[in-house]
């Protein structure tokens, strides 16, 4: 969740942006700020000691008292420069607030492409191709393509997951959360409650419509009817919005086939192309501060 002092620092970035982009506009067109509006408006030339000479647009009009005042343009060069600075900074507050609400667990907190371990040719596949759909995502996106990601435990699914979430939350402010199916099913069966805030469909949407939604621990345990058709639900609602999910389990793909429908599987995997494997034993018990 965002600290106060870092919401506090968003809204005065935010501010000083809004500004910005009306003197950008000022300098750049002569569009008049608002609050200037009825000021008479007169042409000059300015310089800036790291651009030069510019053009200016000077605002004039008489105070209170019936003295002359005047508001000059100030370098346009430098104004954007400026503002593409706070972008940056408000892009960093963003993707911080992404990455908190995101759901990454504390344990993988650290997990990174450059930390993963190849530990075999199949790891250095798995990663290079986890890569691949973290820098494209643009494309990932617009497709929507999914991935499927299965095999042994502690060969590192979560830590590359992880990896492509901070990825694509770093350079692209998607909207990712990772989730597990108990807890996924959890969200949905808590609004049956009578004194439950939201519905289930409410919960339902909010799943089936976030850039990315990574499901952990499919099939872990094989749940009710209900809850089995609440993440039908959810994965065949984020397929027909070309909307990209990437489930990880512990199950065989045969397993995991039958346990999520093989019309579901077909479709997440296009047909079973986007499919990644990791059978080899264990290496969280050989490493020590890397999460798998």
């Amino acid at each position: 969740m965002m600290t106060f002092n870092l919401r506090e620092q968003q809204k005065r970035l935010q501010a000083r942006m809004d500004e910005l982009r009306a003197e950008i506009a000022f300098a750049q067109k002569g569009e008049k700020p608002w609050p200037y509006r009825s000021c008479l408006m007169r042409e000059g030339r300015g310089y800036c000691e790291k651009h030069g000479e510019y053009h200016t647009h000077i605002l004039v009009w008489s105070d209170r008292n019936g003295e002359d005042r005047e508001k000059i343009s100030c370098c346009p060069d430098c104004l954007i420069a400026e503002a593409n600075d706070l972008t940056m900074e408000l892009s960093s507050i963003k993707a911080e607030e992404l990455t908190d609400n995101a759901g990454i667990a504390l344990r993988f907190r650290d997990c990174e492409f450059d930390n993963y371990l190849e530990v075999n040719p199949d790891a250095a596949r798995n990663l290079a191709a986890c890569r691949r759909y973290a820098e494209n995502w643009p494309d990932m996106l617009e497709n929507g393509t999914s991935l499927v990601m299965t095999g042994s435990c502690g060969t590192g699914k979560n830590h590359l997951a992880v990896a492509m979430a901070k990825h694509i939350i770093r350079n692209y402010l998607a909207s990712v959360e990772i989730t597990d199916v108990m807890r996924l099913t959890r969200a949905v069966k808590n609004c049956w409650r009578n004194d439950s805030e939201k519905t289930a469909d409410e919960v339902i949407e909010r799943y089936a419509s976030m850039g990315l939604l990574i499901i952990d621990e499919v099939g872990v345990q094989f749940g009710s009817a209900a809850e089995m058709a609440i993440l039908q639900e959810i994965i065949n609602a984020r397929y027909e919005s070309i909307l990209p999910t990437i489930l990880i389990s512990n199950l065989s793909p045969e397993e995991l086939w039958a346990f999520i429908s093989p019309r579901i599987a077909d479709r997440i995997t296009d047909g079973g192309r986007n499919w990644l494997s990791f059978n080899w034993p264990s290496y969280r018990s050989r490493i020590r501060g890397v999460a798998a």
